[in-house]
C-alpha cells in the first residue's frame, strides 16, 4: 500500500469548560465566538468532503462534540436564525455561501 504524500487536514477542535456552571459562564460570554466556529468547522468539513467533524472538547476529558453531514445544513439553518434574531445580520451572507457550496457538495 502506497504511503499518503499529504497529511489529511485536521479541524481544530474548540476547548469547552467541564463543568455547567463554568459552561453557562462560557457560552453567554462567547456564543457568537463558538457559532462561527461551528461554521468554520462545517465549511473545512465541505471542503474536505469530511462526513462527520469534531466541532468541540471538553476540558480535562475524552468527551467531544461532533456534527455529522447529515446535520450540516441544519446546524447552519440554526445558526443564521440566531444571527438575524440578534441582528447580527453581516454575518448571515457568509452561512448562505456555505449552504450554497454544501448544496453543491451533496
Amino acid at each position: 500500500m502506497a504511503k499518503r504524500k499529504t497529511p489529511i487536514p485536521e479541524n481544530e477542535t474548540y476547548i469547552l469548560p467541564s463543568s455547567n456552571e463554568e459552561m453557562e459562564k462560557f457560552i453567554e460570554k462567547f456564543r457568537i465566538d463558538m457559532t462561527e466556529h461551528i461554521v468554520s468547522s462545517i465549511e473545512f468539513a465541505i471542503d474536505n468532503k469530511s462526513p462527520i467533524i469534531e466541532v468541540f472538547q471538553f476540558k480535562n476529558s475524552d468527551y467531544v462534540i461532533t456534527i455529522a453531514e447529515k446535520d450540516y445544513d441544519l446546524n447552519l439553518t440554526h445558526i443564521h436564525d440566531l444571527y438575524n434574531k440578534f441582528k447580527l445580520y453581516e454575518l448571515c451572507p457568509r452561512i448562505e455561501k456555505i449552504k450554497d457550496k454544501l448544496k453543491k457538495y451533496e
